[in-house]
């Protein structure tokens, strides 16, 4: 069994169906689908996902407001994207088109419930991709949402 790991905040964590959506995904796009494309991002553990999130924050004080869910699933639901088949601008800071259009390619062919990517916030990290169209999708066995405590030295001001 691997574990996969969704931090989000609690007014898009009231349920699971609200969780692994996909919503924010849609309509914002990022960095391995565009706009209009749904899927979830999930960390392969709490730090990892705590990473990802945290690179995104303009402010600590935020943190004390976010949900985690664990979400269990069978590796054979799971397919590895391999760094050779990836664009050369994967790792950049921006968000490369051709990046979006590699997780947007992956979600049109469902080939897997989840793709295994590797982090750029974490090198040597990697995360997961969860497409919440996929018809495996009810073979996630998903934890409950609970309140999702960060360190409190990471609202310290240095």
């Amino acid at each position: 069994m691997l574990y996969g790991w969704r931090i989000a905040k609690p007014k898009y964590s009231k349920t699971h169906a609200q969780m692994f959506d996909g919503e924010g995904a849609f309509r914002y796009g990022g960095r391995w689908n565009s706009k209009g494309t749904r899927v979830v991002y999930l960390g392969t553990s709490p730090a990892q996902a705590s990473m990802e999130l945290l690179v995104h924050l303009g402010r600590a004080d935020v943190l004390n407001h976010y949900c985690v869910c664990r979400t269990g699933f069978d590796e054979s639901l799971l397919k590895h994207i391999s760094l050779n088949d990836l664009p050369d601008d994967w790792a950049h800071a921006t968000m490369a088109a051709s990046v979006q259009a590699t997780g947007d390619q992956w979600v049109l062919e469902a080939s897997s419930l989840l793709l295994e990517v590797p982090s750029v916030a974490v090198p040597g990290g990697y995360n997961y991709l969860l497409n919440p169209a996929h018809p495996d999708m009810n073979k996630l066995q998903l934890g409950d949402i609970t309140a999702y405590q960060f360190d409190p030295r990471l609202l310290q001001e240095p």
